[in-house]
């Protein structure tokens, strides 16, 4: 019993469907690098499908040849883009910066400067916040600090309530924590403008409070207020 041979053009109508199931199956379950070499093997055939299937004729395999051709080409960046290596947050500097606040061993009086160790890296900024000791309460934000030759420094901050004439006392002896958070120039921006915010209703002793310390912290000074204003006027 003798058998015809098949057409060139039925077999790459053949071809074609196979490739096609091929393609899906491969975006459905494939996982490694086997997905790029199926589809790397797709795409020339499916080009030489597409040529003799638009020879014969027939454009509905035709039209099923470039869809084989599109999908090889989609698993060939979906391969590429799955092996590409991920992001290494350690290669971001202001990831390995390191700042530390200069060690404050005695109390400290309302209004004092701080001064830290480490550079500030380009295209951030370090911004200084406080609040009561082992406290649940918001963070007041007292301002952004200053780059010097020898790391960085917060001039003139108010720690706690400030002593008046009649209360010279007033704070003493409370223990506050001192934050100093490294975020981007955009969130300094934001933030250290205070004319960027309104306070309803309008009161000259609104505080600016943070639920939420923003960015990352670098470093945490522990301090105890003593009686006195110090020598200097907060900002």
């Amino acid at each position: 019993m003798r058998f015809s041979r098949p057409s060139l053009g039925a077999t790459a109508d053949v071809v074609g469907l196979a490739l096609a199931a091929l393609a899906a199956v491969s975006f459905l379950v494939g996982h490694g690098g086997w997905l790029l070499g199926l589809s790397c093997a797709i795409v020339p055939v499916g080009g030489l499908a597409l040529v003799l299937s638009w020879r014969r004729g027939r454009a509905v395999l035709a039209g099923v040849a470039v869809l084989v051709v599109g999908l090889g080409a989609g698993g060939i960046g979906a391969a590429v883009a799955r092996s590409a290596p991920a992001a290494d947050p350690a290669a971001d500097p202001a990831a390995k910066a390191v700042l530390r606040f200069n060690p404050q061993l005695d109390p400290v009086p309302y209004c004092q400067s701080f001064s830290g160790s480490g550079t500030v890296p380009d295209g951030h900024q370090l911004l200084i916040f406080d609040r009561g000791s082992d406290s649940e309460d918001p963070y007041y934000f007292h301002k952004q600090a200053e780059r010097t030759d020898q790391g960085w420094v917060a001039p003139t901050l108010g720690i706690g309530v400030g002593p008046t004439a009649g209360k010279p006392d007033l704070g003493a002896g409370s223990r506050i924590d001192l934050f100093a958070q490294l975020v981007t120039e955009e969130t300094a921006r934001v933030l250290r403008d205070r004319t960027n915010f309104v306070i309803y209703p309008e009161d000259p002793r609104s505080q600016w409070l943070l639920r939420e310390l923003p960015g990352r912290t670098a470093d945490t000074l522990k301090l105890v207020r003593v009686a006195g204003a110090g020598a200097c006027v907060p900002d």
